[in-house]
């Protein structure tokens, strides 16, 4: 490891060649990345040359109060980090976590989208007073009779894009389940989680990506503290006030759980007791954020009972 100081280089994204070749000639080394959102193609490119490291921001932010913000001040700041081995450290998921994240992800989004183009095809009957033919206007029938409406010049043209982008969104809905059946035989763990009412092999997979690796967590209130949903704590002498909840960790987490429970509870006995005595006592979003809460940690202990019962299994 070099032992002298260098003054700080600068280098364009694209530049993956010149970041490379610098590194090369350090020998080894040990480099720290902050896990924003685009990390992880800087992560893969340096990780075959020498040891990285990721930075949690949020624990970084909790570490040190600053006036000023900048990337060339965060840099020093983990660079004097990793020299004293104070990086607070975040999990790095695997590729193939990485890979099902991406999917499930993807498949959200699409989910998202489509939902938007339906709103905003409702919006366009009730701008010209009209009423949706079908039940539900989003069939076949329904879209054929959507297509041969005249809404007048312009709104014919955005009738025509936004049932194009119906047309988008399902059609990436449709290969996106068709990739996660592909990979449903890498994840047999996921059949504990659909065991449960409401829990499909999509929001079982969604479960697994984001929490990555369940064994990290030891106990159940850690896994309920990971997805955010747990309230905030402000303590001073004999006072303690909980706030909101944190919202930390994954927000594509906290959905799902949410989108899960409110389905489980429709046929788990314990579970909607659970949500009716919170929902009495203070309201239904709360009811259904306590509700997500106590899935998440439904979830944890099936998912590491079932790899304790296997790794068993498999030392046997």
């Amino acid at each position: 490891m070099l032992e002298e100081v260098r003054p700080p280089i600068r280098w364009k994204n694209w530049q993956t060649g010149e970041i490379t070749q610098t590194f090369r000639e350090f020998g080894e080394f040990r480099a720290v990345v902050e896990a924003t959102g685009t990390y992880r193609w800087l992560y893969q490119l340096l990780r075959p040359l020498g040891t990285i490291l990721l930075a949690h921001p949020q624990s970084l932010r909790a570490m040190v109060l600053r006036r000023s913000k900048t990337d060339k001040l965060d840099a020093q700041l983990l660079a004097n980090l990793l020299r004293i081995n104070q990086i607070p450290l975040a999990y790095i998921p695997s590729d193939d976590v990485q890979l099902l994240r991406d999917l499930t992800r993807h498949r959200a989004r699409m989910a998202r989208g489509l939902a938007t183009v339906k709103t905003q095809l409702r919006a366009l009957l009730a701008r010209h007073n009209l009423q949706p033919l079908y039940k539900y206007p989003f069939g076949p029938r329904g879209l054929y009779w959507f297509s041969k409406l005249d809404f007048g010049l312009v709104d014919n043209g955005a009738r025509d894009e936004l049932l194009a982008r119906f047309a988008h969104f399902t059609a990436e809905i449709g290969r996106a389940d068709a990739r996660m059946k592909e990979l449903e035989p890498s994840y047999p763990q996921a059949v504990v989680l659909t065991e449960l009412y409401g829990i499909g092999l999509y929001s079982a997979l969604m479960i697994i990506a984001e929490c990555g690796d369940v064994e990290r967590f030891r106990r159940a209130k850690q896994v309920a503290a990971y997805t955010g949903l747990t309230a905030r704590v402000h303590q001073s002498g004999d006072h303690c006030y909980r706030g909101h909840v944190s919202k930390q960790g994954s927000p594509w987490l906290r959905w799902i759980l949410i989108e899960a429970a409110m389905k489980v509870i429709r046929k788990d006995v314990a579970l909607a007791n659970f949500y009716q005595r919170i929902r009495k006592r203070s309201s239904a979003k709360i009811a259904r954020v306590a509700t997500g809460r106590k899935m998440a940690e439904i979830c944890w202990k099936r998912l590491v009972r079932w790899h304790r019962e296997h790794k068993e299994i498999k030392v046997g």
